[in-house]
């Protein structure tokens, strides 16, 4: 057996004493252990094996022999282990051999262990505060070891001072290390301050949220120190950013910090773990009717993020960039799917909001007048219906009720006179001069004013109305009492009603847009659709609403104003942007038209414009009297 085999056993009969072994078997020679110089450090207490089997054919009264230093330390028949506590720092040399009859078998066995000088104890001990000074002393229980030490936090040395008792009055690390016998014990460091700098102070804590970016972060701290910190989650070193003042970031971070002292202690490492959670912009709210009847419908659209971007689309298609913009209240003629989504710097686009909105026809769509109200009834209720007629004026007409003889269908409304009644109609029915068989007849509050019969084209008419008020306007199919003729039906389109004076809607004062919004939408539906007019209009003169004034709260008592005026632009509507004060009335720059200002009586006085505001929010205040006139 070679020597290492011997150190093998000797290293492995020490790894069986940690975990609780006390035996060594003859086995243990098989396993080897390559040591590089054949020493090591002993520990407090070594469980050495021997065995007479590691020597091969050694007779059985063989004895094996450990030696410590040249001193027996067991001498034994067969195998076994002692147990050796070192007695002093220094060098030890174990030797095993095996004797029979007073003669060695076989080779010897060396290992080599050595023990250091037992650690240094300093004191005070580390972390102690300084109080004006503070003596340190220290101390080694080897018997005869040497402490050296340092004061300026370098490793002690062979040539750093020997120690004597010394005093301090300063932050200081010191350093020491004991030595004997050419061993030395660990370096023990102790470190004194003047006192401990207070830890650092997030203005987030440690696994806050936010929710945008530039999101700011503030450390606070005692001036006794640096304060340093990091930004990836290392520990802040001596090298590390110093703090400035409050700093921001975009993305989750994991900020450090530490306050470091040349007097104190430094402060603990403080963390604050802080998640970036993206929010999603408020889903848009559409706000229309499920279904209307009419010419238009209006949809708004709002959004509870402040300042979001709202995009539509009304064929439904997914909305994108590209989308049109919403910048205030629109209106739709017919059924579509409003789908509205909106966006936001720093956030997450919104969900998409859908709105499904339903055009219900009704008689005035196909009469051309979708706004204005018709009834249609008849004998057995056989009331004029919608029908394709690629031969009408709008492709469509009503068409009278299927009724039988001595029976009528009849399809009415109502008008507000004087004025001019147009429309076109045609028949297919029997024909006669003196209208006493079947026909189609117009009458005006009761009194037929046209009739019509016969196999006809489509025909254009009208008929004046006079006098004021309401009046009744009814077509009528009627038929006689024998035989029928052609489709035995009329059709009537193309409806058009022209007042004879102006009809004008007035509000009690000029109020404001915005105030009306709130007070009386009623009347703002309505201008809107003068508004409307006004842009389809503009260009005959026709159609046209007047008095412009900006102001606050009509029903406020403590403010002034003064009428103003613009020029309208050619699309119909205000010029916001160039507001001029106290003309007498308001030219527009539609050839033969112009708004005469209303209404100044009422409120008296001299009004004055709002100063300073911008043209949006000259628009917002506007204040107007709603006068409609036909010229």
């Amino acid at each position: 057996m070679n020597k290492f085999s011997m150190i093998g056993c000797l290293f492995m009969a020490m790894a069986l004493s940690v975990y609780g072994a006390t035996m060594c078997s003859g086995e243990s020679a098989s396993v080897t252990l390559d040591l590089a110089t054949g020493t090591r450090t002993a520990a407090a207490s070594e469980t050495i094996c021997y065995s007479t089997a590691w020597v091969d054919g050694a007779a059985a009264d063989a004895t094996a022999v450990v030696e410590v230093n040249g001193e027996t330390l067991s001498s034994v028949a067969g195998s076994g282990a002692v147990t050796w506590t070192p007695t002093h720092n220094g060098n030890y040399t174990f030797t095993h051999k095996v004797m029979s009859g007073g003669t060695q078998v076989g080779e010897t066995l060396t290992a080599t262990f050595f023990v250091e000088p037992a650690n240094p104890a300093l004191n005070p001990a580390s972390g102690t505060t300084i109080e004006g000074s503070l003596s340190v002393s220290m101390t080694c229980p080897t018997e005869g070891a040497t402490i050296r030490y340092t004061t300026d936090g370098s490793e002690p040395t062979a040539e750093s001072p020997e120690y004597k008792r010394f005093k301090i009055s300063g932050k200081t690390t010191v350093k020491a290390v004991a030595v004997k016998n050419g061993l030395s014990s660990e370096v023990v460091t102790a470190e004194y301050a003047l006192g401990q700098c207070a830890d650092p102070v997030f203005s987030l804590a440690d696994g806050a949220e936010f929710e945008h970016s530039n999101q700011e972060v503030s450390i606070a701290w005692n001036s006794d120190g640096v304060l340093r910190y990091t930004l990836d989650g290392s520990e802040p070193t001596a090298e590390s950013p110093i703090y400035e003042g409050p700093f921001s970031f975009n993305e989750s971070v994991v900020v450090k910090a530490k306050v470091f002292s040349d007097d104190f202690f430094d402060s603990s490492v403080v963390t604050a773990s802080l998640t970036r959670v993206w929010v999603n912009v408020a889903t848009p709210v559409v706000d229309a009717a499920v279904s209307f009847t009419g010419s238009k419908t209006k949809v708004s659209i709002s959004c509870a993020t402040e300042g979001a971007v709202v995009r539509y689309t009304l064929n439904g298609n997914e909305p994108n960039s590209h989308s049109t913009k919403y910048t205030g209240p629109f209106y739709v003629t017919n059924s579509c799917t409003v789908k509205a989504y909106a966006v936001m710097p720093d956030y997450l686009n919104s969900e998409v909001a859908t709105f499904a909105i339903e055009k219900v026809w009704v008689i005035g769509d196909t009469m051309g007048k979708p706004d204005h109200g018709f009834t249609t009834s008849g004998d057995g209720d056989a009331g004029w219906t919608r029908v394709t007629d690629a031969t009408a004026p709008n492709g469509e007409a009503m068409k009278s009720g299927t009724i039988t003889h001595e029976q009528s269908s009849v399809l009415s409304t109502t008008v507000m006179g004087p004025g001019t009644l147009s429309f076109s109609w045609r028949t297919s029915c029997e024909q006669d001069d003196d209208y006493e068989w079947d026909h189609a007849e117009l009458a005006v509050d009761g009194v037929v004013k046209l009739r019509l019969n016969g196999e006809t084209e489509w025909t254009a008419a009208s008929t004046e109305i006079t006098g004021d008020g309401e009046h009744t306007i009814e077509w009528r199919y009627i038929k006689d009492e024998v035989e029928s003729e052609g489709e035995d039906a009329a059709w009537v389109a193309n409806y058009s009603w022209a007042s004879a004076e102006p009809y004008t809607h007035t509000t009690e004062v000029p109020v404001a847009y915005a105030w009306l919004t709130a007070h009386d939408p009623d009347v703002v539906d309505e201008y809107e659709s003068y508004e409307a007019s006004a842009k389809s209009n503009a260009a005959n003169g026709r159609k046209f609403w007047e008095c412009y004034v900006v102001g606050l709260d009509p029903e406020s008592t403590t403010n002034d104003f003064k009428i103003t005026s613009f020029s309208m632009k050619a699309d119909g509507t205000p010029d916001l942007e160039n507001i001029t004060v106290d003309p007498p009335q308001a030219q527009w720059n539609v050839p033969g038209a112009r708004a005469v200002v209303k209404g100044t009586a009422t409120l008296g006085g001299e009004w004055k414009a709002v100063e300073g505001a911008t043209a949006e929010e000259k628009a917002a205040m506007r204040f107007f009297k709603v006068v409609v006139e036909v010229q």
